[in-house]
């Protein structure tokens, strides 16, 4: 796929915390070398990847490191960097950025790089995945922000990661992908796991052993584990315990509760809490 060189970014805010619900993401250019940044700091997490163009990423010690195109950059929260662009008018760029919180819950399990420059793999599909992100977040409402949010982890830990495609054989694995993803969205609706089976051309039975088999669980625990992440980052981004609740398919608190606490370990209001003063000691 053909990569327009062009300017199209958005940035959207989860609650009214901006270093904890910043949603962004987009194509930036940096034709000239006043786009450089020195000394650059920011509080909350942001990352790129390099589609063209080189330059230079100065760590906070002044230790230089080459950056060319396919290279995956993060920028830390509360970590001083530089970026030099090498003015070729060549840089485009893909970034996203999201809310310190989010980085230290990710950075706490081991899921991004300890290094601020890492060589990655992207193809068509990928760019498809960033052009829908971005074109989402653009349209969404609100309350389809927290979704949102994780599928720009997914996207950013799928680049670091990616699974190599698929070859015939390798179709199921596919299918199972195709049916996470439809099971991470659109948290407040009821879906028809039967229907998501038939989408897939495999019979309920089948499609039920196929995903205990590639993830380790059912595809209806799927769903509720995929519900109490969403409601995670609601409630990290103030909204109310009813809210979540509604907003994760659950027409009444006393359900979302018992599932949220049997889930996350402790209730709602005690993580709400126990959220609002590690954001208030940050």
């Amino acid at each position: 796929m053909k990569i327009e060189m062009r300017k199209d970014i958005i940035y959207r805010c989860i609650g009214t915390n901006f270093s904890n619900g910043i949603l962004a993401c987009g194509y930036m250019t940096k034709p000239n070398k006043e786009h450089s940044q020195h000394d650059f700091l920011i509080d909350y997490y942001s990352c790129f990847i390099l589609l063209s163009g080189s330059g230079y990423y100065y760590t906070e010690e002044d230790h230089k490191i080459p950056i060319h195109a396919g290279d995956f950059v993060q920028r830390i929260p509360g970590v001083r960097h530089s970026t030099e662009v090498i003015p070729d008018g060549r840089w485009l760029e893909f970034f996203i950025s999201f809310g310190r919180t989010t980085y230290d819950y990710l950075n706490s399990l081991n899921l991004l790089p300890d290094i601020p420059v890492k060589k990655v793999n992207y193809d068509d599909d990928s760019i498809q995945r960033f052009n829908r992100l971005l074109e989402q977040l653009k349209e969404a409402e609100d309350s389809k922000l927290p979704s949102l949010s994780l599928l720009a982890q997914e996207i950013v830990l799928s680049t670091l990661s990616p699974i190599q495609k698929a070859s015939p054989k390798d179709s199921m694995r596919e299918a199972i992908e195709e049916a996470c993803l439809l099971l991470s969205l659109e948290m407040e609706k009821t879906i028809s796991l039967e229907e998501v089976a038939a989408g897939l051309n495999m019979s309920y039975e089948n499609f039920r052993k196929q995903f205990r088999k590639w993830t380790g669980t059912s595809p209806a625990q799927y769903r509720i584990e995929q519900k109490m992440k969403h409601a995670k980052l609601m409630l990290h981004s103030g909204m109310s315990i009813k809210e979540a609740a509604q907003l994760t398919g659950y027409s009444d608190t006393y359900s979302f509760t018992k599932q949220f606490t049997k889930t996350a370990g402790v209730p709602p209001g005690r993580y709400k809490q126990d959220s609002n003063n590690y954001q208030m000691e940050s």
